[in-house]
């Protein structure tokens, strides 16, 4: 047998609703402190990977250098040595290479999550809305029933019965903007996923 849904489960219902919103918001401001210091994280990389561009600069100086003088006998260049600094400089170029896409999958993630933050409270505020509305429309309606069982002025019900579907109606509103905003959210969601995919994909050996 199933049990009876009574209009003290609906307020409850409601006391919850904005219970999640309320903890929604929580995790979305603890996010957005993650997201900053991704940011950052990315500007750092940013820098190093400027300097070892500049570093790489100076190591073909040194080595264009090297090839000169090793072609003299009597210059105490190696032919090994060159070698060493022309793998050196090869190895550089790569690790530069993928620190660039590296940090621009950061950096689009970066963006896209605070896409997503910006979903998630729009999700919150709409679920305090349907919240706020249902509770609303619950206590009117028990109002109702109430003139109702008490047969008060027919009038004065029919007022309250009109006031009640506007209620409704408006709820029904709110319902449907908050539906629109978790498909919003699970939306943008997934494109994070795909984001993170493109990070792990980016990241490869690097020194």
């Amino acid at each position: 047998m199933s049990p009876i849904i009574t209009h003290e489960d609906e307020i409850e219902l409601a006391s919850t609703e904005k219970e999640l919103a309320g903890k929604i918001k929580k995790l979305a401001k603890n996010q957005t402190a993650l997201i900053n210091a991704q940011k950052k994280y990315a500007d750092n990389l940013t820098k190093s990977n400027l300097a070892r561009e500049m570093l790489n600069r100076t190591y073909r100086d040194v080595l264009k250098q090297m090839q000169t003088l090793v072609r003299e006998k009597r210059s105490n260049i190696k032919d090994e040595e060159v070698e060493l600094f022309q793998e050196i400089i090869h190895k550089n170029d790569e690790y530069i290479s993928v620190n660039h896409a590296y940090i621009d999958a950061i950096k689009n993630l970066a963006l896209k999550k605070e896409y997503l933050i910006a979903k998630k409270i729009e999700f919150a505020d709409a679920l305090t809305e349907v919240a706020d509305k249902r509770g609303d429309v619950i206590k009117k309606a028990l109002s109702v029933e109430k003139k109702k069982n008490k047969l008060m002025d027919s009038e004065d019900l029919k007022i309250s019965e009109t006031q009640l579907d506007d209620m409704q109606r408006s709820f029904d509103r709110a319902r449907d903007v908050f539906i629109k905003k978790i498909n919003e959210f699970i939306e943008a969601r997934d494109e994070v996923d795909e984001l993170w995919l493109k990070v792990k994909d980016a990241v490869s050996k690097s020194s």
